[in-house]
């Protein structure tokens, strides 16, 4: 499954060989998709987040542009995404991703 089957999110090419090399590719489509119903009319794209003091530490970072969630509503979207996770992705590929959501000002 190539990640030109995820719609409308920015990737690279480096992400696609993540993906791949982690055995995470075939989840992507639905995490994306999960993400979005999470958080909707955001911004989503995927980037590689690494552990600048572990070496070889690499994930996913799942990036959602937010510019509605606030306060109790963004603790709310960032807990039911965890959970919502564990739907679409098996539990021991779960570590491979990451939140981030970055709050329009």
């Amino acid at each position: 499954m190539a990640l030109a089957t995820v719609p409308n999110v920015s990737t690279s090419s480096d992400v696609d060989s993540l993906a791949e090399q982690l055995g995470v590719r075939a989840e992507l489509p639905a995490i994306v998709e999960m993400t979005r119903c999470v958080f909707p009319e955001t911004e989503v794209s995927i980037e590689i987040d690494d552990d600048p003091e572990i070496p070889n530490d690499f994930h996913l970072a799942i990036v959602v542009r937010a510019a509605r969630f606030t306060g109790q509503a963004s603790v709310d979207a960032y807990r039911c995404w965890h959970r919502e996770l564990s739907d679409v992705c098996p539990a021991p590929l779960k570590h491979v991703f990451r939140l981030s959501v970055e709050f329009d000002e």
